[in-house]
């Protein structure tokens, strides 16, 4: 066994799990336990390794998403021209509280091109830094600490969650499921684009890294507090206080702009408190990529690769099963289930 009184904080938890390698430091661990014990740290040991190479995958998918936004943000370019562009408030609905006009849309259309360029390549590239240096994608845990380990599992949990949820209204209760007109192509590029970042800023920014960040400054009195607005804090219970209710603002918001479809308000609700979880414990690039994802999966459709998307969401869907799995081992009895959480967690603050 390896010994542990120079480990960091985190090595005796990787050690629980059955990992061979501490996420956090990267210090190899060795391993005891009775049979059962480890039973159970390689049946989630295995959850790990599938979803690590689901991550894979979901590279390749963001990496067609990524092409596609610059193929057509020429084309987006040119529409926002001479245009006024409003920006909302969700209060919960959509409330429009001011313009830009003139240059003002173009350059808003380039920054948003760039919020979401580096928010994949960041969290990409941490992954595979962190994973090759924790033994690679076939050693159990070896992402667990990565925003895009989580923005992936995040997203296949939600899709599975969102099909079962359509399968149930459609073939069970007979409800009829539709899809509003989003535009052309043209403005389902930059509406999907700008839903992924200002969408983000008005919910997970505005309502949880707000809230929290007042705490924080209330508290501590330092203006490092306001480092809490980009998230990445760390999870407690006030935290999850706030994702909640930014999730129902957030599913809340899609009544009207689903044609006043009550079932989008349960599944856009239920992505809220993904969202809102890659917000609070990675920050708030973690959330764009994850909403960008998500929302541009139209771009296999733009590009005439429709068949490879669908089959691509039934792959996801069936990583998904794991995904859940994965989630409720996690929280189910263990220190991140909300019981064993802190009141509250700024990263200045801790167990509070």
């Amino acid at each position: 066994m390896t010994k542990m009184s120079d480990e960091c904080p985190r090595c005796r938890e990787y050690a629980a799990n059955g990992s061979s390698y501490c996420g956090s430091c990267g210090r190899a661990l060795g391993h005891s336990g009775s049979r059962n014990g480890a039973v159970k740290n390689s049946r989630r040991g295995l959850s790990s390794v599938i979803l690590q190479f689901a991550c894979v995958i979901v590279v390749l998918i963001v990496i067609v998403e990524l092409i596609t936004l610059f193929a057509k943000s020429g084309d987006v370019f040119s529409l926002l021209k001479d245009v006024e562009l409003p920006f909302f408030l969700l209060v919960p609905s959509p409330e429009i509280v001011f313009s830009i006009g003139i240059l003002g849309p173009q350059i808003y259309w380039i920054l948003v091109i760039i919020i979401i360029f580096s928010s994949a390549v960041f969290a990409i590239w941490k992954f595979f830094v962190e994973t090759e240096k924790n033994g690679g994608l076939s050693e159990p845990n070896a992402s667990e600490n990565t925003a895009f380990f989580w923005v992936c599992v995040s997203l296949c949990a939600m899709l599975t969650i969102h099909y079962i949820i359509v399968f149930i209204l459609t073939n069970m209760l007979g409800v009829e499921v539709t899809t509003p007109d989003f535009g052309s192509v043209t403005e389902q590029v930059f509406g999907f684009a700008n839903a992924a970042v200002w969408e983000e800023m008005v919910t997970r920014l505005l309502y949880i890294g707000g809230p929290i960040a007042i705490i924080s400054l209330i508290m501590t009195r330092k203006i490092d507090s306001l480092k809490c607005l980009l998230g990445g804090f760390g999870m407690s219970r006030t935290a999850v206080l706030f994702i909640i209710i930014s999730s129902i603002i957030f599913g809340a918001a899609h009544y009207s702009g689903w044609d006043n479809q009550a079932w989008k308000v349960l599944t856009a609700t239920i992505m809220g408190l993904f969202f809102g979880y890659v917000f609070v414990r990675f920050g708030l690039y973690a959330s764009i990529l994850l909403h960008f994802i998500t929302d541009f999966w139209s771009s296999f459709d733009w590009i005439g690769l429709g068949g490879i998307g669908i089959i691509l969401a039934f792959l996801l869907i069936g990583f998904g099963f794991v995904a859940l799995y994965y989630i409720l081992k996690r929280i189910i009895g263990s220190k991140e289930s909300i019981a064993g959480m802190p009141l509250f967690k700024n990263g200045l603050i801790e167990d509070k």
